[in-house]
């Protein structure tokens, strides 16, 4: 991107991006595709999320800039995407601990049960496609968005990397529009703004967000399973929290140190 081009109008380029997606899902989750009216809010939410990098993308084309390398879409070796897996398992058992004490002072509030709803679809085709909006498509989009696009001009702007995944970081925070969650989603934010910096890639951050939103996900949906094997006395078992806490160490320690020029 061209360093002319003013950091504010980055983040408007962002912001316009994320609100463009929210009114055309909106749009899109009133149409009657004809059956069941509740299938009109998957649909909207899945193709929704196709466009949130249509306008960064349109932006990069029309300054003739390659987007695969404006938008850190670069390779990276298996073991760092193994790595990055791991580190995600541990970050799930962790933040999970976290929301339970976290809840355990700040109850969760009773309009939030309306989103767990829409996370429990009753047909078959409502339920693939929230499987792919949260588990495939948001992951891979959003990283493209904050990670790819506006924490890599950041960097190169400002010649401060802290700086820059700290502030990404808070704005991808804050466009989730989810007040109760936003400190576990901004530090969420910095770890996935981490591995984008030290890989020069999205492709870790990538797997990361997809296992995180596919665990969330299955947890949501196999409430029953959890209450009987992964819970004990209303914690995370004490034996996968051990085994989160050594995958995540294990993890990031591999990452850390793999050598990756930054």
């Amino acid at each position: 991107m061209k360093q002319n081009r003013s950091t504010w109008q980055i983040f408007l380029v962002v912001l316009f991006s994320v609100l463009s997606a929210l009114i055309i899902g909106t749009a899109l989750s009133s149409i009657d595709y004809g059956g069941n009216p509740s299938i009109s809010t998957y649909i909207g939410m899945f193709l929704a999320q196709f466009f949130i990098v249509v306008p960064v993308i349109l932006l990069l084309k029309r300054n003739n800039l390659n987007i695969a390398k404006s938008l850190r879409i670069n390779r990276v070796s298996k073991k760092i995407l193994l790595y990055s897996f791991i580190l995600s398992i541990g970050a799930v058992v962790i933040s999970d601990e976290i929301n339970i004490l976290f809840e355990m002072i700040i109850p969760l509030p009773e309009s939030f049960s309306q989103l767990e709803n829409i996370l429990r679809p009753d047909e078959l085709i409502s339920f693939v496609l929230l499987s792919l909006t949260i588990v495939i498509i948001a992951p891979i989009g959003e990283e493209l968005l904050f990670r790819g696009f506006l924490q890599h001009y950041l960097e190169n702007t400002w010649k401060d990397v802290t700086r820059a995944i700290l502030v990404s970081s808070l704005f991808f925070a804050f466009i989730h529009f989810n007040p109760y969650w936003i400190i576990q989603i901004y530090l969420l934010g910095i770890l996935l703004g981490y591995l984008a910096w030290k890989t020069q890639s999205v492709l870790p951050s990538i797997i990361f967000h997809i296992c995180i939103n596919g665990t969330s996900l299955f947890l949501t949906t196999f409430d029953d399973f959890v209450e009987r094997v992964i819970l004990w006395n209303g914690h995370i078992h004490p034996i996968i929290i051990l085994f989160g806490i050594v995958a995540f160490s294990f993890g990031f320690k591999n990452i850390h140190t793999s050598g990756v020029k930054v």
